[in-house]
């Protein structure tokens, strides 16, 4: 299916997207101010604007405005791909892991999937709003704030997330989205929650899946390397910088890697690398030359755009095998 005929799709069923049933405008993807617009209203309906990561919105008009645009087509990719029958395993695959949170130990499964928005939204519309702090000319120290470990994410990145920040002299938006995610949302919860007249559910055990989501955010960037002739050097500078955690061992011709991490584990955090990888507006504005097809769970890509291309494929050096024949990309869901 031509990608823009996936965003209308998704935008003509305003429930899956809408969560907070606002009215709100459905945005114009390749319109970066149109995008700015969108994310500001949507986390304006939330009740979640009183933040840093809120306000850096206008700096990414200035400064990165393609990543505005990359961030509204991964909230409508994921919501495209959550709803289709094709692709359904995964939605389900996420909210068996959601119900290990308190927050959601009373709801069914009905009531689980309808909440699915509302973490995609979080997930998806604030992951990208710390790159200030990567573009700014020193860097940032990061917020004084420690994320309680939620299973959402692999427990090693817990161990290697602030030697990975240093490794990159303080220059890592996801790192730095996470933990002022995090400390934001627990912040207005306890503010709010204090106002009798709130509409919105501001309960105590709505900060389990903050940093359920923070983890999200904040591993979602972190690279990792492959310890092979062509990547030697930079396994050798993980090595001392003490991110051997981050390093993928390779066997035979360098086709068999061992991976980190399964789907079935972390269902969210690798779905939602996947999203942000195969999202195209990050890479390229050829919205005409890209068409994704779902095919008993596999997802096909096909474009011209090699750079595009080339970013997806960079999926097998850490995440998931894939098959590149050229300008087709096939991903098997099944193996992740």
């Amino acid at each position: 299916m031509d990608i823009k005929q996936i965003y209308k799709s998704v935008i003509d069923k305003r429930d899956v997207w809408d969560y907070y049933n606002s009215g709100i405008k459905a945005p114009v993807f390749t319109d970066y101010k149109d995008c700015s617009r969108f994310i500001m209203e949507y986390i304006r309906c939330s009740e979640k604007n009183d933040t840093e990561l809120y306000r850096n919105i206008k700096n990414l008009e200035e400064n990165s405005p393609q990543r505005l645009s990359h961030i509204v087509s991964t909230f409508f990719l994921g919501l495209w791909l959550f709803h289709n029958s094709r692709t359904c395993f995964v939605k389900r695959a996420i909210i068996e892991k959601l119900k290990n949170l308190r927050c959601f130990h009373n709801n069914d499964q009905n009531e689980i999937e309808r909440q699915l928005t509302f973490v995609w939204f979080m997930a998806s519309l604030f992951h990208d709003l710390g790159y200030p702090a990567e573009e700014s000319k020193n860097g940032e120290d990061l917020p004084c704030c420690d994320i309680p470990y939620i299973n959402s994410i692999p427990k090693f990145y817990c161990d290697v997330y602030k030697a990975y920040y240093c490794y990159r002299e303080k220059k890592e938006h996801g790192i730095y989205a996470g933990l002022n995610f995090d400390e934001s949302m627990c912040a207005i919860r306890k503010q709010k929650v204090r106002n009798a007249d709130e509409i919105l559910s501001w309960r105590e055990d709505l900060e389990d899946l903050y940093h359920y989501v923070a983890w999200v955010i904040l591993a979602h960037n972190i690279w990792m390397v492959k310890d092979d002739d062509i990547h030697r050097e930079n396994a050798e500078g993980y090595r001392k910088a003490k991110l051997d955690e981050l390093i993928l061992s390779v066997h035979g011709n360098g086709n068999n890697i061992d991976y980190k991490f399964a789907f079935e584990d972390y269902p969210l955090f690798t779905f939602f690398c996947l999203v942000d990888t195969v999202e195209p507006l990050k890479s390229s504005c050829l919205l005409s030359d890209i068409d994704i097809q779902l095919k008993k769970g596999k997802i096909i890509v096909k474009s011209n755009d090699s750079v595009y291309i080339r970013k997806i494929a960079g999926l097998n050096d850490w995440l998931v095998p894939i098959l590149n024949e050229g300008n087709v990309i096939t991903i098997n869901l099944n193996e992740i």
